[in-house]
Formats: C-alpha cells, sequence, structure tokens
C-alpha cells in the first residue's frame, strides 16, 4: 500500500516541472561552496548573486504567480540584505571575520525553492514536504543573530509554535486520506467522501488542514508569534516572513479551501457553511490585526500587527474563489511592505533605532525616501490613487457580491467590522507619516543616507503603487 501511494504522488509530477525549484537549490549550494572553500570572495556578493538569481527565476514563473511574487520578494530580502551591513558582520565570530554569513544568502533561496515547488503541489504530501523546506530555513533565519537575545528567542517561539502547526497540518493530512482514500485535494474525492456518509470527518480534516496552514498566514488564533518574531529576527528575514512567507501560506490556504468551495450543487450547502466560519476567521483577524497596531510604537511590531490585518482582508477574498483577486493583493502588499522595510533597515542604520519616532524628520532631511515611504503606508491604508486602494475595493466588493448571493446576514456584521479596521489603519499607518513631516529633527539625528540599490527598490515599489492605483487596467 506504501509503495502504491508513493507510486501514485511521483508518477503525477515531471522533472522538468521542477526546473526553476532545481536551478534555486543548485544555485544555493554553489554559493555555500564558495562561502566555504572560497575565504577571500566577498560575503556581500554572494547575496547579489543570490538576488539576481532569485529575480531571475521569477521569470520562469509566470505561469504561478504564487511562485513568481515569492522568487520576487526573496530576490529584495537578498537586496535588503546585501545593504544592510550588520548581516555582514559574523553572528558567531568575533565580529570582524564575516563568520556564518554565507549562509544568510543561502537559506532564502531554499525557501524561495520549497514556496515555489508548493505552488504547483498537487497533493498533501508534496504540500507537506515542500512548506517544510520553507519551515526549516525560515527557523534559522529568524535566530540568526546567536548571540542577540532578542533573535534567539524569536528563533525559538517560531520553531515551538511552527511545530504545533505542522503536526497539526499532518494530522488533518491522515483525517483527509481516512476520509477519501487519496491524498489529492479535489473536489469529487470531497463530494464522495460527503455522500459516502463521511461528513463530520471530511470537515474536521479541513480544520486541521485550516489551522496548519493559519500558522504561516497569521490568521486568528494562530497569530500570536507574529509581533514578537518580527521585532527579534534581522530586519532582511522579517521582511522575509512578511511577505514570502504569507505567500507561500495563502497558497497552502488556496489549494486546501478551494475543493471545498468549489463543490457541486447538491452539497453547496457546505461549502457555504465553510465560506461563514472563514468569514468569522477573518473578522477576528481584522480586529486584532487592526486593533492591536494602533497602540505600537516599534515599527517592526506595527508592520506585524499590520500583515495580520492584511491577512484579514485577503481571507474574504475566498469567498469569490478567484485567486486573481488574492495575487493582485499579494502583489500589492508585496511592494508597499517591502519598500517599507528598505526604509526601516536605512534608518536603524543611521539613527539606531526601530522606533516610529527615529523616522522624525525625514521629509526635511531626505525628501525622496520620505515620499517613497508616504506611498508606501498610504498603499497600505488604503488611500486612493494607490494600487492598495484597488487591493482593499476587491475584498469589499467580494463581501458585498457573496452577501447579495448566498449568506445576506454578511451586508450588517461583516462590512461593519471591515470599513471600522479600514479606519483604524488610516490612524496607525499615518503615525509614520505624521513623524516624517511634522516632528522636528533632534540635534544628534544623522542624515539617513540610502544606497544605490535601496532606493532604486523604493522608487520601483513607490512608482508601480502610484501607477497601480491611476492605471489600474495597466497592471491588470
Amino acid at each position: 500500500m506504501t509503495t502504491q501511494m508513493i507510486n501514485a504522488v511521483c508518477g503525477s509530477y515531471t522533472w522538468c516541472e521542477f526546473a526553476p525549484e532545481f536551478f534555486l537549490i543548485g544555485l544555493a549550494i554553489v554559493l555555500l561552496m564558495i562561502d566555504c572553500f572560497w575565504a577571500r570572495f566577498p560575503k556581500r556578493a554572494l547575496g547579489l548573486v543570490g538576488a539576481i538569481g532569485a529575480l531571475g527565476t521569477a521569470v520562469a514563473l509566470q505561469s504561478h504567480m504564487f511562485g513568481l511574487l515569492a522568487a520576487v520578494a526573496t530576490g529584495l530580502t537578498l537586496l535588503l540584505a546585501y545593504d544592510y551591513s550588520p548581516i555582514t558582520v559574523a553572528s558567531s565570530g568575533d565580529g570582524r571575520t564575516g563568520e556564518g554569513t554565507g549562509e544568510f544568502y543561502v537559506l532564502p533561496l531554499l525557501a524561495c525553492a520549497g514556496i515555489s515547488a508548493l505552488t504547483k503541489a498537487q497533493d498533501l504530501v508534496m504540500l507537506f514536504v515542500t512548506l517544510e523546506i520553507l519551515t526549516l530555513s525560515s527557523y534559522v533565519l529568524a535566530g540568526y543573530y546567536r548571540r542577540n537575545h532578542g533573535s534567539v528567542e524569536a528563533g525559538v517561539k517560531y520553531l515551538v509554535l511552527g511545530a504545533v502547526s505542522t503536526g497539526v497540518l499532518v494530522f488533518g493530512a491522515a483525517w483527509y486520506f481516512g476520509m477519501t482514500g487519496t491524498f489529492v485535494l479535489s473536489a469529487p474525492a470531497i463530494a464522495s467522501a460527503l455522500v459516502g456518509g463521511y461528513p463530520a470527518g471530511i470537515l474536521l480534516a479541513l480544520a486541521l488542514l485550516l489551522v496548519g496552514a493559519a500558522f504561516k498566514v497569521g490568521i486568528f488564533p494562530m497569530h500570536i508569534w507574529i509581533p514578537d518574531v518580527y521585532q527579534g529576527a534581522p530586519t532582511p528575514t522579517t521582511a522575509f516572513l512578511s511577505v514570502a512567507s504569507k505567500v507561500a501560506g495563502f497558497a497552502l490556504l488556496s489549494a486546501i479551501l478551494m475543493p471545498y468551495i468549489m463543490l457541486p450543487a447538491p452539497l453547496s450547502g457546505v461549502s457555504v457553511y465553510i465560506l461563514l466560519v472563514l468569514t468569522v476567521l477573518a473578522a477576528a483577524t481584522l480586529l486584532v490585526g487592526n486593533l492591536g497596531a494602533i497602540p505600537q510604537t516599534n515599527m517592526k511590531r506595527l508592520l506585524g500587527y499590520s500583515s495580520i490585518a492584511q491577512a484579514g482582508f485577503i481571507l474574504p477574498l475566498y469567498l469569490g474563489g478567484n485567486n486573481d483577486y488574492i495575487v493582485f493583493y499579494l502583489a500589492t502588499y508585496l511592494l508597499a511592505t517591502m519598500g517599507a522595510f528598505f526604509a526601516l533597515a536605512q534608518v536603524r542604520l543611521h539613527r539606531g533605532s526601530d522606533e516610529i519616532s527615529a523616522f522624525r524628520a525625514l521629509g526635511k532631511t531626505n525628501p525622496l525616501l520620505a515620499f517613497c515611504v508616504t506611498v508606501c503606508f498610504a498603499s497600505l491604508a488604503g488611500v486612493p490613487l494607490t494600487a492598495g486602494f484597488l487591493a482593499k475595493w476587491y475584498s469589499f466588493a467580494t463581501v458585498v457580491g457573496v452577501s447579495l448571493r448566498a449568506l445576506p446576514s454578511l451586508m450588517y456584521w461583516m462590512l461593519p467590522i471591515m470599513i471600522l479596521c479600514a479606519s483604524a489603519g488610516f490612524y496607525y499607518y499615518f503615525k509614520v507619516i505624521r513623524a516624517m513631516y511634522w516632528e522636528r529633527p533632534l540635534d544628534e539625528d544623522e542624515p539617513v543616507r540610502v544606497p544605490f540599490a535601496t532606493g532604486l527598490v523604493l522608487g520601483v515599489c513607490a512608482a508601480v503603487l502610484v501607477v497601480g492605483g491611476t492605471v489600474p487596467l495597466f497592471v491588470l
């Protein structure tokens, strides 16, 4: 039986289908060998080569949009690490040799290979294996500063909660196989189990699988790790977890949810029940993310709660069963969040703080940087004429459409929650903008100088976000 299962899983894939993933793994191995055996090779150059490789791989993943987003996020993370000088200092050495830094540029490539393969997975076995490639790499990245208590604490929290979610995911896969006799996620297999008298078992499998996916996405109640891990991890790692890991989580969520949502008409009542549960989770995630962000003064914790809030706006898009809107929202989130982290990294280097107050007076000392940051946070808030407004519009429109079609009650409780949370976003995102334009600089404030790579990424992110909001048909 075990041999038949393995053959059934392996037989559904071709080697050429995973050529981009093999390239990323091969590049990671080559960079690791260079780091080990070519001591004079510049450490930062490893990050630059890795970034070029990841962004090049994105071209080969155009037909797999989740994988394309993950590759772009990985390339930008490595560019961020390239300009983030603390990464070039040893985490385990004496602070001068750079010992152990090469692995920091290798692990995101391995994680990206896992995410890209996950987006192509057709069964729970492949989903689990590829997800673990991402998760194991992320554990090391989160605890990379081994002599920094905050980083070690972040790594341990991520490890413990990640292990719990992995166990729940495996338990859900076992239940699914027991109810359907297959690891392939498909509407016919689920419908057969429901008609065959196993409705409780197949719904329990869905619940367990959702808990496992909720950890990566940051859905309530599996969101508790995000603020602490984001604050303690190195800034490039936080950016990677905030974007690439979230892309993987939503790809996993799509693979799990879509077969249940697309059940045939006689079983549509089950789909409606699942949509209602999903809406409740979205509402709880929205409230936790947005209300939790309001009192934050640390930028990384603010962006952590922001990622939870954005997940709450993305979840309603599953109600419409359209992955295109989900991908569009994730793309706008990627650009805005990456831009915010690139700016934060330079502020942290020049002013020695991750606090929002460290952004004070950037509008006077570096107007171009302040403008790019303003566009990124305005997009996250959903301000008109930015791509973030269009992304949130899709979320609201989906809820309205589903309420008119299947769940009329959503119009009376889900929409008010979304409006309230969107309004809260204007307050806490604009705290950063207020600090840049309304607060005065201190005498000891060092001017924030932006390296070329950081300036290029910030400029591109801001430009695409504005074009996406003013000429949406061009982006679509």
